[in-house]
């Protein structure tokens, strides 16, 4: 579940999921649906997209301003998302995603986020577009865990 919340010349989003990844995919999916109606999208295009960082904040970061990169410079547009994130060894933060830590040795990069997007090629017949996203920003990111369930916010910059 995704939701918005209005800001001068930005936009706020609020995700959620049962679990880490969930509410990541979910932050994913409502970037999408900001710019393209996510119903209008069909899976024919698997992209594959992988990010490393220090900590969750970075990664939430880097993974949706490499999705809005790919989305823009591609002309793609996607309507969901699998996610795996893992925390590498020597990392002390708490996270209980993840276990392959044998298979990292940067020394910078804590953490390392897989997903594969599902999608296809944006054809303005076809989707609607609504917003241009110009920037992810890390003002007011939140990401924690409540009542069970993992809550991302973030602002992005119409």
């Amino acid at each position: 579940m995704f939701e918005y919340f209005e800001t001068m010349a930005d936009m706020g989003i609020i995700a959620r999921g049962d679990t880490l990844e969930e509410a990541f995919k979910e932050s994913a999916k409502a970037l999408s649906n900001l710019m393209v109606n996510l119903n209008t999208v069909e899976k024919k295009i698997k992209r594959k997209i992988e990010v490393n960082s220090e900590d969750l904040y970075s990664l939430l970061y880097d993974f949706l301003t490499e999705l809005l990169i790919i989305m823009d410079s591609e002309q793609l547009v996607f309507s969901d998302f699998d996610i795996k994130i893992y925390k590498k060894e020597g990392n002390n933060n708490d996270n209980e995603h993840g276990k392959e830590h044998d298979k990292y040795n940067s020394e910078n990069e804590k953490y390392i986020l897989k997903c594969v997007a599902y999608g296809e090629k944006l054809n303005k017949e076809k989707h609607e577009t609504k917003e241009e996203v110009k920037a992810i920003t890390y003002h007011k990111m939140e990401i924690k865990k409540e009542n069970n369930e993992y809550v991302i916010k973030y602002i992005v910059d119409l």
